[in-house]
């Protein structure tokens, strides 16, 4: 029965309803950061992007992870911007190079 035409075809009604008894809402992924910054000389979207990233990633990264993730082209100014975050005590590294944020 090659080239057949009248393809089984099925409708699934009440999908919404069922559903709606688990009480599902959607997932929220916004991140509220604010950090006071004294110095002009770092990018702010670069220092907001970081404060995001940790915020929402695992406890301690490595300082290189974090600056590759932020400027991958250019990682003086991911330095810059986690500089930035560690002067504003947002973050803080240790001494074996890990970053986190300051609880």
């Amino acid at each position: 029965m090659r080239g057949r035409k009248d393809k089984d075809q099925f409708e699934v009604t009440g999908v919404a309803e069922r559903l709606a008894a688990y009480g599902a809402s959607e997932p929220e992924m916004t991140v509220e950061v604010e950090v006071e910054l004294e110095d002009d000389a770092y990018d702010a979207e670069l220092v907001e992007r970081g404060a995001r990233l940790l915020a929402v990633m695992p406890r301690r990264q490595l300082r290189a992870t974090i600056e590759d993730l932020l400027s991958p082209h250019d990682r003086e100014r991911g330095r810059r911007a986690l500089d930035a975050l560690i002067d504003a005590a947002f973050a803080i590294e240790d001494e074996t190079g890990h970053i986190r944020k300051v609880a």
